[in-house]
């Protein structure tokens, strides 16, 4: 090791310390838990310690997410200190949306996401609603693309605008991949294998990050993508999502039987039927994601007033370039054609001068002469 690497460097030790306050905020995930119950196994009731205390450790999901936020910062403490600036807001955006998805999945959430469909629908929540919006807002595609050298910088665009990329990424495929794939797991047995199949579960909890990511993000707009759609589009893409989302929490609220057979199959003595949480989750799918989308719209028609004080500003601006430039294209010929006129003028007025003397003379040899 050499002293350079010794060296204290204050990019260094920021980037450190924001990695141990991530790691401290994730320390209970280190702590041994109880997995999330299968069918037919005792759900324990939550207690204050539970909740607190109870969080799982999947290598599976906290070594990526622990991986992600490093690069992350890693990537931070690059642009730093090639002295570019990076908006602190995005930095904030992805980090906590890896603190979201770390809480839907490794917190006592995901210890009672099989037992309680009401808590599953808080974790579709999470993942789908917050976590996935917040880390497009952190724009990690561009810090990517800031960070890497070149060559590997090519092969990211050559990705990002691949046939693949463009197909899933269409607004309108993630639009239904978001929207209509919920019905799909819902309303088939899809859901009662995910409740009785680890791999199956974690697969449902992959498929919810990634249709949200690719929903919100050409709403979010800050990564390049090759379907950059307008903001009065961005509206309705996120509202004609409400009616789908609000009918499939109705439906479930409103259903007289239950979504999976395997809901019935958990043990435990404490809190609602498996039929009444499941109406409670129906009625948290319908309320909350209606609000949260409803902000999301709110949120961007701030965004749009915005930009366009921002594209007027910058027309003004132009504008006023525009008229300064002609105003001293067409001063130039007059102040030109004034030094010409002066120039000219300075002879006329000496000549006069020099002529009046001579003239004098001349008048007084004619005068004596004539006398």
């Amino acid at each position: 090791m050499g002293p350079d690497m010794l060296r204290s460097h204050p990019g260094r030790t920021t980037w450190r310390a924001a990695a141990l306050a991530l790691l401290l905020l994730g320390g209970p995930a280190a702590l041994p838990a109880l997995a999330g119950p299968a069918p037919g196994q005792v759900v324990p009731e939550p207690t204050l310690r539970r909740v607190l205390l109870d969080w799982s450790f999947d290598p599976l999901v906290a070594l990526p997410l622990l991986a992600v936020a490093v690069l992350y910062l890693r990537g931070l403490r690059r642009i730093r200190e090639r002295g570019q600036r990076w908006p602190a807001q995005r930095t904030a955006c992805f980090l906590t949306g890896v603190a979201a998805v770390a809480l839907a999945l490794q917190s006592p959430v995901e210890a009672y996401d099989t037992a309680l469909f009401s808590v599953h629908v808080a974790q579709h929540l999470l993942l789908t609603m917050a976590a996935a919006p917040l880390m497009v807002l952190g724009a990690p595609v561009t810090m990517l693309l800031m960070t890497v050298p070149p060559r590997a910088r090519k092969r990211i665009v050559r990705v990002v605008h691949s046939l693949p990329v463009k197909i899933v990424g269409h607004p309108l495929i993630a639009w239904a991949l978001f929207t209509l794939t919920l019905y799909a797991l819902y309303f088939s047995p899809l859901f009662d294998l995910s409740l009785r199949n680890k791999l199956v579960h974690d697969v449902v909890h992959l498929h919810f990050l990634a249709v949200g990511l690719l929903f919100w993000w050409p709403v979010v707009g800050v990564d390049p993508t090759r379907w950059r759609i307008h903001h009065l589009a961005r509206v309705l893409y996120v509202f004609l999502m409400v009616p789908f989302h609000a009918f499939l929490g109705v439906a479930i609220m409103s259903s007289g039987h239950l979504l999976a057979p395997s809901l019935a199959g958990f043990v435990r003595t404490w809190g609602p039927s498996p039929l009444a949480d499941q109406q409670a989750g129906g009625a948290v799918m319908w309320g909350a994601g209606d609000i949260i989308s409803l902000l999301s719209v709110i949120a961007i028609l701030a965004a749009w007033a915005s930009y366009e004080e921002k594209v007027a500003a910058r027309e003004d601006r132009r504008i006023a370039r525009e008229r300064a430039a002609r105003a001293r294209t067409a001063q130039a010929p007059q102040a030109q054609g004034t030094r010409v006129q002066g120039t000219l003028a300075q002879p006329a007025q000496a000549q006069p001068a020099q002529v009046r003397p001579a003239q004098a003379g001349r008048d007084e040899e004619t005068g004596g002469h004539l006398g």
